[in-house]
């Protein structure tokens, strides 16, 4: 009986004897693909570590200008900042946006991005829309030539076409002109004296909406005067208010001046007799003096308010806050005249006997 199960036994370990070779195979097999899977998964991880790693370890460095052109695909944006030297890997910024949810909602603009960012920061930014921006100021009497100029020397806007732009609203905003809105009709489309003087952080190189962004705070500040109010208490459009505010700018150098040149040329406008200010023909000529000549009156524009009676068509300069207040609350005085004192000051006259003598006296 013993031989018998000791055959048994032999004979049940031979019959199961397949099976085992096949468990320590399959187990072999499984450790393999275990540990062949964590090499690839470390050589992945790996891969994927150095793609999205910064190109440069060097914080605070200028930054890369980027434009993202509107509708562009997250493949097209991988490819823009791979050859601007912003990432590593154009596939693999398309993936990871995939990835992440974002590779629709990528937007449009130039972005300042620093080549010390990883790769899900840079994502990060293009989807916020946080584009690149630059600090200016806009002085009180600067014209549209005068903004574009300081805005192209800032790296913020294109000359000419900030200028071209500006000088007329309708490339702006259509047939949705906000001023148009606001204050009604306007007989000329420039937005000469409507971009409000102050200092701006303004988008680079998106001119347009750098204008948005000057009008916009002329429209804040003519809420908070009650502009639109006032203009027609005192018997004026806003745009006519603007336009004398704008010759009150050029032509006051102190403050409380303003109210008696305001009144000046209130004065003359009830008399029907022309302005006479010297900015206004200086603002038509293709290189203005500081000094005008008696040929240079002859100039023949609308603008020229030696020539023509009443306003001009527009503005010719931003005007600041205190220019609109010497408008709609000008001094309450009968000058019709007034000269530089060659002080920054003025002296004002009512006939044109004083207004002859002062000008003799101060050695005009």
């Amino acid at each position: 009986m013993a031989g018998l199960s000791t055959a048994t036994g032999r004979s049940e370990v031979t019959r199961f004897e397949p099976v085992r070779r096949a468990l320590e195979g399959a187990g072999r097999a499984a450790v393999y693909l275990f540990w062949t899977g964590c090499l690839l998964g470390a050589v992945l991880l790996f891969a994927i570590q150095a793609l999205t790693m910064p190109l440069s370890l060097r914080h605070g460095e200028p930054g890369v200008l980027v434009e993202i052109p509107e509708g562009a695909t997250s493949r097209e944006i991988g490819r823009i900042l791979a050859s601007g030297g912003v990432i590593r890997s154009a596939l693999l910024f398309q993936w990871w946006s995939r990835l992440e949810g974002t590779d629709a909602s990528l937007k449009a603009g130039h972005y300042r991005l620093d080549p010390s960012m990883p790769l899900p920061a840079v994502l990060d930014q293009l989807a916020a829309g946080r584009v690149a921006v630059a600090r200016t100021y806009i002085p009180e009497g600067f014209n549209l030539r005068e903004i574009a100029a300081r805005l192209a020397s800032a790296g913020i806007a294109d000359e000419q076409r900030f200028l071209s732009l500006a000088s007329d609203e309708r490339l702006v905003y259509g047939s949705s002109s906000p001023l148009v809105e606001a204050f009604g009709s306007r007989p000329i489309p420039s937005l000469e004296g409507y971009l409000f003087p102050d200092t701006y952080d303004l988008p680079v190189r998106d001119e347009a909406l750098a204008i948005r962004t000057l009008v916009a705070r002329f429209l804040q500040v003519a809420e908070e005067m009650h502009l639109a109010e006032r203009a027609r208490a005192v018997g004026m459009t806003v745009h006519q208010v603007v336009t004398l505010a704008s010759i009150v700018e050029e032509e006051a150098v102190r403050d409380e001046e303003r109210p008696l040149i305001a009144a000046v040329f209130l004065n003359r406008l009830a008399r029907d007799m022309p302005l006479q200010a010297d900015p206004t023909v200086k603002y038509v000529m293709p290189t203005p003096r500081s000094r005008l000549y008696y040929p240079d009156l002859r100039i023949d524009s609308p603008y020229n308010t030696y020539r023509y009676r009443g306003l001009p068509p527009g503005p010719i300069a931003s005007p600041g806050r205190a220019s609109l207040e010497a408008v709609l609350q000008p001094a309450v005085v009968d000058y019709l005249y007034f000269v530089a004192d060659r002080r920054g000051g003025h002296v004002f006259s009512r006939t044109f006997t004083q207004h002859v003598r002062a000008r003799r006296e101060l050695g005009y």
